[in-house]
């Protein structure tokens, strides 16, 4: 099974593929956080990041937005059964299309596949997409702006180097991702491992997918996450546009050091405490 989502749920064309629904989801957070800044209320970076990995996954999985998805956990197989059903009817939306389901259908369907699957098998990869998929996403962006609030003169950088790329576009689409050096490259290595210095990452010849061993975000080997593809394009579109579109502050009366660091057990770390920041729009 896992050798048939690496190399055909998760290939780099299929991740290319849910590019636009990818850039979608991120308009419609920049919209719901314009609103924010507008009424000048606070941003749960948490609940913006969990909701947004959330739709993201559910377009790439099923095709569709699933607004009831916290509800269709609590009965999983009369859940997935509905979604299989719809994907089945002849009468089905163009948007399911090559989605992760479709091509688990195929797959089922395909005598001469030499990965023989049943239903069972369709349904425990959504489970495994949909769990794996949205809290580590989610938990790492909400990390990733922690740690850039706590460290304005980095967040100032940032921006700027994406705004002076993009200039006055409106957006950062994923075909501007390659030119940013600061947000893709990765660290060589660990000179004052506890600070927050992402000029560490630049320059740099290690390969962050499991071939460098000093730093393993997604494993490696046998085990390395078959999404890794799927979580980097994320996580990338994502953060470019939230620092391209908002000017980010802690609301009033805190400071830097008032930030804590401290996680949740388990086995994707969260952040305890809720990351609540006011944004100000840019464009």
């Amino acid at each position: 099974m896992r050798k048939m989502v690496v190399l055909r749920l998760f290939t780099l064309k299929q991740v290319n593929s849910f590019g636009p629904a990818r850039e979608d989801e991120v308009a419609r957070m920049v919209q719901q956080i314009s609103r924010r800044a507008k009424a000048q209320q606070p941003v749960n970076i948490n609940e913006t990041a969990l909701t947004l990995s959330s739709s993201m996954i559910s377009r790439f999985a099923l095709g569709k937005r699933v607004s009831r998805l916290e509800k269709g956990f609590k009965d999983l197989d009369s859940f997935y059964e509905e979604l299989i059903e719809e994907h089945l009817s002849p009468n089905r939306p163009d948007s399911m299309n090559g989605d992760i389901l479709d091509l688990l259908i195929q797959l089922k369907e395909d005598r001469s596949s030499p990965i023989q699957i049943n239903w069972n098998h369709v349904k425990g990869v959504l489970m495994d997409i949909f769990v794996a998929g949205t809290d580590t996403t989610a938990a790492a962006i909400t990390w990733a702006m922690t740690a850039l609030i706590k460290k304005p003169q980095v967040l100032n950088k940032v921006q700027q180097e994406i705004r002076t790329l993009v200039g006055k576009k409106g957006r950062v689409a994923e075909d501007d991702i390659t030119n940013f050096p600061i947000l893709r490259l990765d660290p060589n290595f660990w000179e004052n491992p506890n600070e927050f210095l992402p000029e560490r990452f630049l320059n740099s010849s290690m390969d962050f997918k499991g071939q460098d061993f000093e730093f393993l975000p997604f494993g490696s080997g046998r085990r390395v996450c078959p999404g890794m593809a799927l979580g980097t394009a994320e996580l990338n579109v994502v953060l470019a546009n939230l620092l391209y579109s908002f000017n980010w502050e802690l609301p009033p009366g805190m400071v830097e050091d008032d930030v804590d660091m401290d996680s949740l057990p388990g086995l994707v770390t969260h952040k305890k405490n809720p990351l609540c920041l006011m944004a100000k729009s840019y464009v």
